[in-house]
Protein backbone atom coordinates (compact mmCIF):
# COMPACT_ATOMS: atom_id res chain seq x y z
CA UNK A 1 0.00 0.00 0.00
CA UNK A 2 1.44 3.53 -0.77
CA UNK A 3 2.07 6.29 1.98
CA UNK A 4 0.68 9.14 1.32
CA UNK A 5 3.51 11.01 0.78
CA UNK A 6 4.36 8.98 -2.32
CA UNK A 7 1.62 10.63 -4.32
CA UNK A 8 2.78 12.41 -6.91
CA UNK A 9 3.05 13.15 -10.88
CA UNK A 10 4.59 10.52 -12.72
CA UNK A 11 3.66 8.07 -9.94
CA UNK A 12 2.41 4.74 -11.58
CA UNK A 13 0.12 2.72 -9.15
CA UNK A 14 -2.29 0.00 -9.47
CA UNK A 15 -5.28 1.00 -7.66
CA UNK A 16 -9.23 -0.81 -7.32
CA UNK A 17 -11.34 0.77 -8.69
CA UNK A 18 -14.15 -0.82 -7.37
CA UNK A 19 -12.68 0.23 -3.95
CA UNK A 20 -12.32 3.61 -5.52
CA UNK A 21 -16.10 3.34 -6.10
CA UNK A 22 -16.82 2.14 -3.12
CA UNK A 23 -15.02 4.90 -1.16
CA UNK A 24 -16.82 7.71 -2.83
CA UNK A 25 -15.34 11.11 -4.68
CA UNK A 26 -13.63 9.67 -7.62
CA UNK A 27 -14.89 10.87 -10.66
CA UNK A 28 -14.03 10.14 -14.32
CA UNK A 29 -14.50 11.64 -17.34
CA UNK A 30 -15.33 8.35 -19.20
CA UNK A 31 -17.58 7.79 -21.96
CA UNK A 32 -20.90 6.48 -20.37
CA UNK A 33 -24.39 5.96 -22.53
CA UNK A 34 -27.28 3.64 -21.82
CA UNK A 35 -25.36 0.58 -23.27
CA UNK A 36 -21.95 1.20 -21.82
CA UNK A 37 -19.62 2.94 -19.36
CA UNK A 38 -16.63 2.61 -20.78
CA UNK A 39 -14.44 3.85 -17.30
CA UNK A 40 -12.12 0.51 -16.25
CA UNK A 41 -13.21 -1.52 -13.63
CA UNK A 42 -11.33 -3.81 -11.77
CA UNK A 43 -7.64 -3.96 -10.82
CA UNK A 44 -6.04 -1.08 -12.87
CA UNK A 45 -2.58 0.58 -13.43
CA UNK A 46 -2.90 4.13 -13.52
CA UNK A 47 -0.60 7.35 -14.17
CA UNK A 48 -0.58 10.29 -11.79
CA UNK A 49 -0.26 12.86 -14.08
CA UNK A 50 -1.18 16.09 -11.13
CA UNK A 51 -1.92 16.52 -7.68
CA UNK A 52 -3.87 19.51 -6.07
CA UNK A 53 -2.36 19.83 -2.45
CA UNK A 54 -5.42 21.86 -2.07
CA UNK A 55 -7.94 19.53 -2.67
CA UNK A 56 -5.67 16.73 -1.62
CA UNK A 57 -6.59 15.11 -4.62
CA UNK A 58 -4.95 13.74 -8.16
CA UNK A 59 -5.51 13.34 -11.88
CA UNK A 60 -4.76 9.95 -12.93
CA UNK A 61 -5.12 8.58 -16.33
CA UNK A 62 -5.28 4.52 -17.18
CA UNK A 63 -2.65 2.74 -18.73
CA UNK A 64 -3.14 -0.59 -20.89
CA UNK A 65 -0.36 -3.27 -22.19
CA UNK A 66 -1.83 -2.93 -25.91
CA UNK A 67 -3.36 -0.25 -27.53
CA UNK A 68 -7.25 0.71 -28.29
CA UNK A 69 -9.18 3.09 -30.13
CA UNK A 70 -8.32 6.80 -28.72
CA UNK A 71 -5.02 5.35 -26.82
CA UNK A 72 -1.65 6.51 -27.44
CA UNK A 73 1.65 4.56 -27.14
CA UNK A 74 3.62 6.16 -24.11
CA UNK A 75 7.18 6.76 -24.55
CA UNK A 76 9.20 4.38 -23.33
CA UNK A 77 12.44 6.21 -22.40
CA UNK A 78 10.65 7.85 -19.64
CA UNK A 79 9.47 4.58 -17.62
CA UNK A 80 11.34 3.72 -14.78
CA UNK A 81 11.13 0.44 -13.10
CA UNK A 82 11.42 -3.18 -12.89
CA UNK A 83 11.08 -5.48 -15.66
CA UNK A 84 7.33 -6.13 -17.02
CA UNK A 85 6.80 -2.49 -16.87
CA UNK A 86 9.83 -1.18 -18.74
CA UNK A 87 10.81 -2.57 -21.91
CA UNK A 88 7.47 -3.69 -23.20
CA UNK A 89 5.05 -1.06 -24.72
CA UNK A 90 2.11 0.74 -22.36
CA UNK A 91 -0.93 3.22 -23.80
CA UNK A 92 -2.62 5.68 -22.10
CA UNK A 93 -6.71 6.56 -23.03
CA UNK A 94 -6.61 10.11 -24.12
CA UNK A 95 -10.34 10.34 -22.92
CA UNK A 96 -10.51 8.66 -19.77
CA UNK A 97 -9.32 11.11 -16.98
CA UNK A 98 -9.77 10.28 -12.78
CA UNK A 99 -9.76 12.93 -10.59
CA UNK A 100 -9.62 11.00 -6.84
CA UNK A 101 -9.23 11.97 -3.47
CA UNK A 102 -5.41 11.20 -1.98
CA UNK A 103 -6.67 9.00 1.00
CA UNK A 104 -8.77 6.91 -1.38
CA UNK A 105 -5.80 6.14 -3.74
CA UNK A 106 -3.84 5.06 -0.66
CA UNK A 107 -6.58 2.90 0.36
CA UNK A 108 -6.95 1.25 -3.09
CA UNK A 109 -3.45 0.71 -3.72
CA UNK A 110 -2.97 -2.48 -1.50
CA UNK A 111 -2.24 -4.75 -4.80
CA UNK A 112 0.72 -2.16 -6.12
CA UNK A 113 3.41 -4.26 -6.98
CA UNK A 114 6.02 -1.80 -6.08
CA UNK A 115 7.66 -1.43 -2.41
CA UNK A 116 8.22 2.03 -0.85
CA UNK A 117 11.13 4.13 -2.57
CA UNK A 118 11.01 1.37 -5.50
CA UNK A 119 7.63 2.49 -7.44
CA UNK A 120 7.43 2.41 -11.37
CA UNK A 121 7.37 6.19 -12.55
CA UNK A 122 6.53 7.67 -16.23
CA UNK A 123 8.43 11.32 -16.51
CA UNK A 124 8.56 11.54 -13.05
CA UNK A 125 9.72 15.32 -12.95
CA UNK A 126 9.26 16.26 -16.57
CA UNK A 127 6.21 18.80 -15.93
CA UNK A 128 5.77 18.96 -19.71
CA UNK A 129 5.33 15.22 -20.79
CA UNK A 130 2.76 14.77 -17.93
CA UNK A 131 1.05 18.32 -18.37
CA UNK A 132 0.49 17.24 -22.38
CA UNK A 133 -1.53 13.86 -21.25
CA UNK A 134 -3.21 15.81 -18.43
CA UNK A 135 -4.58 18.29 -20.88
CA UNK A 136 -6.23 15.78 -23.12
CA UNK A 137 -8.99 16.22 -20.11
CA UNK A 138 -9.87 19.51 -21.32
CA UNK A 139 -10.57 17.96 -25.19
CA UNK A 140 -12.60 15.65 -23.88
CA UNK A 141 -16.45 16.12 -24.70
CA UNK A 142 -17.65 13.97 -21.19
CA UNK A 143 -17.88 15.90 -18.51
CA UNK A 144 -16.68 14.50 -15.07
CA UNK A 145 -18.94 12.77 -12.96
CA UNK A 146 -19.17 10.08 -10.05
CA UNK A 147 -16.88 6.96 -10.76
Amino acid sequence: MLAPSEIRPGLVVRLDTALLRALGGAETNAQRSEDEDRAVTDVHDFIVVATNDAAASSMLLPIFPRSAPGSAPLDPSRMRGPAGFTGVPWFYSRWQHWRVPNISIVAASAGDPGAEGDRRTYAEGNVDALRELENWASRNRCAFRPA
